[in-house]
């Protein structure tokens, strides 16, 4: 039988952190989603009164060597404070959007995330 072994991350680096305001975080998600070209509704995480993105850097060996050794680094958070809906409406260029919002408090380390960011200030 096989054995499964559970290994959180014991240590988050966030090298960005980027508050802004609710308007500007959303129209943000939607302006990247159109550059990218991508359909589909945007989903962006949420927990406590938080909204907020992670851009982790890319796979490289030093990334995969680091992540091993249960630290993981974050190229950029962006984050709002909002309350929770499960979609956002955003106006932009005179088009409707909808920005999804996604509980993540399941994860105690994104828990830990938002509880830095909200001293952030």
């Amino acid at each position: 039988m096989v054995e499964i072994e559970y290994r959180p991350y014991q240590k988050i680096v966030v090298h960005e952190v980027k508050k802004v305001d609710v308007p500007g975080f959303f129209q943000g998600v939607i302006a990247q989603v159109e550059a990218q070209k991508q359909s589909g509704v945007p989903a962006v995480s949420w927990i406590d009164g938080v909204a907020f993105v992670i851009v982790p850097f890319g796979a490289t060996p030093e990334t995969v060597e680091e992540n091993l050794k249960g630290i993981v680094h974050y190229a950029l958070v962006l984050f709002t404070e909002t309350s929770f809906q499960e979609e956002k409406k955003v106006t932009m260029g005179g088009r409707e959007f909808v920005v999804k919002l996604a509980k993540a408090d399941s994860n105690p380390n994104l828990v830990e995330l938002v509880k830095f960011l909200k001293s952030w200030g």
